[in-house]
């Protein structure tokens, strides 16, 4: 699947852009406080990740595509993101 989603990579972030009324019902019904750690795994190039860390939260981005993930680094440096998928996070256990 990885290989998918870096051909359309480039063009992703035209139609996926973070709906703010969606992401602020988002950071309502995580129910954790500034500074919290949250995983989102299979975050593409990280709209939602990067609106919801402005928010005060610690995120890890999670994404098999490096394409992806090269737009999601840009989008913002303090997230920490990780090429891999659900089934194989990069994270130690």
């Amino acid at each position: 699947m990885p290989v998918k989603y870096d051909r359309i990579g480039s063009g992703y972030n035209r139609t996926r852009k973070a709906d703010p009324h969606l992401a602020d019902r988002m950071f309502e019904l995580l129910q954790v406080g500034p500074g919290s750690s949250c995983l989102d795994i299979g975050c593409g190039t990280g709209n939602y990740t990067v609106a919801l860390a402005r928010r005060g939260l610690a995120f890890t981005g999670v994404d098999p595509s490096e394409k992806m993930l090269e737009k999601a680094s840009l989008a913002n440096p303090q997230v920490r993101w990780l090429q891999g998928t659900a089934e194989a996070i990069p994270l130690p256990t």
